[in-house]
């Protein structure tokens, strides 16, 4: 079974930018009850390079369009300042659902935002979506089973082994 990701992203300006995305009045029948104030992620594309002339990083996602599409329009025309908070989740025994490892971004912006429509003849299970693109400066990853986290920022990165 596949992983869930869940986003919880907050502007500076706009504050918690996803909350009540997953509720029956963003998504309609593909809510998500525990996670109203979150983003259903389809799909996280992140790259990790070592590139002195670029101090930013950048990651990629597909998300459903919902509550929040309007808002990410607003952030990209603002260069409003993001904090993403990346949940995933992994099935385990009787299929519950685990929280097994965070992806936080900080000091994020939008970079470019593009909608997917796509054909309804001949794609009749495929939902319009749409592709964001965010830098970040700096970030966090944290594996919560395994203990383990690491920070980078700028260019220099810092790992730490011991779970603080």
């Amino acid at each position: 079974m596949s992983n869930m990701i869940y986003l919880k992203l907050t502007g500076k300006k706009q504050g918690l930018i996803s909350s009540g995305c997953s509720n029956m009045n963003s998504t309609g029948k593909r809510f998500h009850l525990s996670h109203d104030n979150e983003i259903c992620v389809y799909k996280l594309i992140n790259t990790l390079s070592r590139d002195d002339y670029d101090p930013f990083r950048h990651v990629d996602i597909i998300k459903p369009i919902d509550k929040s599409t309007p808002l990410l329009a607003n952030a990209l025309n603002e260069k409003e300042r993001l904090t993403c908070e990346f949940f995933f989740f992994r099935t385990v025994e009787y299929g519950r659902k685990e929280l097994y490892f965070k992806f936080i971004l900080q000091n994020a912006f939008l970079t470019d935002i593009r909608f997917i429509y796509p054909n309804s003849l001949l794609n009749i299970d495929c939902n319009p979506h749409e592709s964001i693109s965010f830098a970040y400066s700096s970030a966090i990853f944290e594996h919560v089973k395994g203990q383990t986290r690491s920070l980078l920022t700028g260019n220099e990165s810092v790992q730490q082994s011991d779970y603080i």
